[in-house]
């Protein structure tokens, strides 16, 4: 059904009419034709102030630009009569980085580069995959696919509404590992996630089919009630590359600077996920579920013989990111 009113607006929305009154000097953009913009939130708790970015089809007539919409949703405009536009509406407030931000062919929405050096050094990273920012949070875009005729009509008495529905496109991905022994001597957790999307490209509302690697934070160390220690947190992405093929990496830094990492093949479980997460998460609770079967052997206590096994080095040397934005 909202398919289907989603068209209906499509039909109409291309009859404009001139409306002096709503749009006083001064505060309407270039153009000819009154329009009013509205931002159409699925969940009100969403709302937020937005970018729109409005690309001229029509030869001769330039492109609107960039204008802010603000956290009330409506904004009104003008455009350049009998004109067509591709128009953009996205949040400019996220994590998420733009490129090309002026050419609608070449825009882009992208995670920027990271870089750590425990992974890049002791994890045994995917060969030709870059590693990016965990975005974290929500990135909410609407990108049109057809274009907004602007038709001039005298006799009619309503404006033309540009309607805009955004959609958050970032992904929740939960994990847990349980089975981890000695987390009292664990200082931090993080980990990373391969074979994911760093990239989406606004004209074709399409992910890139490079593949990447998601470096987190974040990482919760716990007990359950039986006594066995647990990490779990969540990692953010525009989604997985098809077909998945997906390595889940667990960097771990006891208390004695030790260093233990594992990894396991997790692509059966993102393949579930993307297929009906609500069934995979009733089951398992989880996105990722893994359970420890020695690959993180017991985190020791300060002082004890750290043992062998898992990954270990003593030593870790940087741990923290260094983000490179380009």
């Amino acid at each position: 059904m909202r398919r289907f009113l989603f068209l209906l607006v499509l039909i109409f929305v291309a009859v404009a009419c001139e409306n002096k009154s709503l749009c006083d000097e001064g505060i309407c953009g270039k153009g000819d034709v009154g329009i009013k913009v509205v931002v159409n939130w699925e969940k009100q708790s969403d709302a937020r102030s937005m970018r729109m970015n409005i690309f001229s089809q029509t030869s001769g007539v330039i492109d609107y630009g960039r204008d802010n919409i603000s956290v009330s949703g409506e904004k009104m405009i003008k455009l350049v009569a009998n004109a067509s536009y591709i128009p953009l509406c996205y949040d400019n407030n996220s994590n998420v980085s733009f490129r090309n931000e002026t050419t609608l062919e070449s825009f882009q929405a992208y995670c920027a580069e990271t870089s750590r050096q425990t992974y890049n050094t002791k994890a045994t990273p995917i060969s030709g995959e870059k590693t990016v920012i965990d975005p974290r949070g929500d990135f909410f875009v609407h990108s049109w696919q057809e274009t907004f005729d602007v038709i001039f009509c005298d006799e009619c008495e309503d404006f033309l509404i540009l309607n805009f529905y955004p959609k958050n496109i970032l992904r929740e991905f939960t994990y847990r590992i349980n089975g981890i022994l000695g987390t009292k001597n664990i200082a931090e957790a993080r980990g990373a996630i391969s074979g994911m999307a760093a990239t989406y490209f606004f004209k074709t509302d399409k992910l890139t089919t490079e593949r990447s690697t998601v470096l987190f934070d974040n990482s919760t160390i716990g007990v359950d009630e039986s006594g066995m220690g647990y990490i779990e947190g969540s990692f953010y992405t525009f989604g997985p590359v098809y077909p998945y093929t997906n390595r889940f990496t667990i960097e771990i830094l006891s208390k004695i600077n030790g260093y233990y990492t594992a990894y396991w093949d997790v692509s059966g479980q993102i393949s579930e996920s993307m297929d009906d997460r609500e069934a995979k998460l009733q089951r398992d609770g989880y996105d990722i579920l893994i359970e420890n079967k020695d690959e993180i052997p017991e985190i020791p206590e300060p002082g004890e013989n750290p043992g062998a096994g898992g990954g270990f080095e003593i030593g870790v040397g940087e741990w923290d990111n260094v983000d490179v934005y380009l």
